[in-house]
């Protein structure tokens, strides 16, 4: 394992220099985009019944000219027949094609998949252990604290790592090979995101600025590792390009999580991939009609000054360009981030669309659809505690390759 030289000592990383960090901020729609012109706002309230002809007309006139997906908004998205669900899932059904991919990775050794659902749920209990000290609740905003503020927040982070050191002195003593590598890649991910958090409120506070993409992206990144992920910035060298209908479109996400062992493969897959947006939210609650956390309706998300379209319509275009390179059949999970929120997201193809596309073939009859979580906040205790399943399983799928050579042993 690519932790385990790192297993055995209880030693902190280095601490981190935030001026090492990209700060990049989105990029502006393209002029050239085929929508560009039109308002978010309108696109809004006019995609739902202009959808059909839409995907008649971009598709038979041929007037999509191929673009990046960053320019996108949900017109386009729907263009092509991909539509996001009107309500939510409950996230243990919107992943759960993962957990099928997974088990059945190890479903020749019941009792190794037994080990390692075991390694899961101590992982889980020691995560809840830790965070738990960073606790904040939904009022609380890290781009506005007062240096009161910041001192607590972090004398919090330092009990944090003293409480991560107290684990893993508990645990690794009496770990096997397969759980004490495992263990040595969450210690690794737990304190290098503790460390990362203290030293962004520091930053912020003291140059009393908001984040940019760039530090959020970060944040996200280390949060993931705790869950025994590597996630790769999507940067320009790394963008995926489809030829879509005839026409070249690429997409280039903020984080894929990768699967791990195709480090020199050309044919790399991808387990799930992540929009990062640093708007400000105004607000996510359900509006009065939605009674319960699954009747949460996506388009219902306001931002200062500007609709959701865009930011949908982006995240929609890059699940599906980077299809290709999904490890699970038929579908593509994704992440959209914004600020510390984060919403869960599953493109599921109907039979045929995607060759349809593919080819430049006729869509029009043709409807896939995005499912989506509710969204959580991952520095509220009752937030982050409702992901940690999701998260461990989206780590252990991306390790499975190399989790399997344990079987031997």
């Amino acid at each position: 394992m690519e932790a385990s030289s790192k297993a055995s000592g209880s030693s902190l990383p280095p601490p981190f220099s935030l001026s090492s960090v990209p700060q990049t901020r989105k990029r502006k729609a393209s002029s050239k985009s085929p929508l560009s012109n039109e308002s978010d706002e309108s696109s809004s309230s006019s995609s739902t019944s202009s959808s059909s002809t839409m995907s008649t007309s971009l598709l038979k006139l041929g007037s999509y000219d191929g673009d990046q997906v960053s320019n996108w908004n949900t017109l386009q998205l729907e263009s092509f027949g991909i539509f996001y669900d009107v309500k939510a899932t409950e996230l243990s059904e919107l992943y759960k094609s993962a957990q099928e991919k997974m088990c059945s990775s190890a479903v020749n050794n019941a009792t190794f998949w037994t080990k390692l659902v075991k390694i899961k749920e101590i992982l889980i209990e020691s995560t809840k252990k830790c965070l738990h000290i960073l606790d904040v609740d939904e009022e609380f905003d890290m781009e506005d604290l007062d240096w009161a503020d910041v001192k607590e927040e972090s004398q919090k982070c330092g009990q944090a790592i003293a409480k991560v050191r107290e684990e893993m002195s508990l645990k690794i003593g009496s770990l096997d090979n397969l759980s004490r590598d495992l263990y040595s890649i969450w210690f690794t991910g737990i304190s290098e995101y503790i460390q990362y958090y203290s030293d962004l409120i520091k930053e912020l506070n003291s140059s009393r600025r908001n984040g940019v993409e760039g530090e959020f992206r970060q944040l996200l990144t280390f949060f993931s590792k705790i869950f025994l992920m590597s996630p790769r910035t999507g940067d320009a060298l790394q963008k995926v390009q489809m030829r879509l209908c005839g026409k070249e479109t690429t997409s280039v996400p903020d984080l894929r999580y990768i699967l791990q062992g195709d480090f020199f493969d050309e044919s790399e897959k991808t387990v799930s991939l992540v929009t990062v947006d640093t708007r400000e939210l105004k607000t996510w609650s359900l509006a009065d009609d939605e009674k319960t956390t699954t009747d949460f309706n996506i388009r219902n998300l306001k931002f200062s000054g500007q609709s959701v379209e865009r930011l949908l319509g982006q995240h929609g275009g890059e699940l599906l360009v980077e299809s290709m390179k999904s490890v699970l059949r038929s579908t593509n999970l994704g992440i959209i981030c914004i600020k510390t929120m984060i919403i869960f997201t599953r493109l599921e193809w109907a039979k045929g669309h995607y060759k349809c596309l593919l080819k430049g073939t006729k869509a029009e009859e043709k409807r896939s659809n995005i499912h989506y979580s509710k969204p959580y906040n991952f520095l509220v205790r009752k937030d982050r505690e409702e992901i940690l399943d999701t998260m461990f399983n989206l780590g252990l799928l991306c390790r499975v390759r190399s989790l399997l050579a344990y079987q031997e042993q």
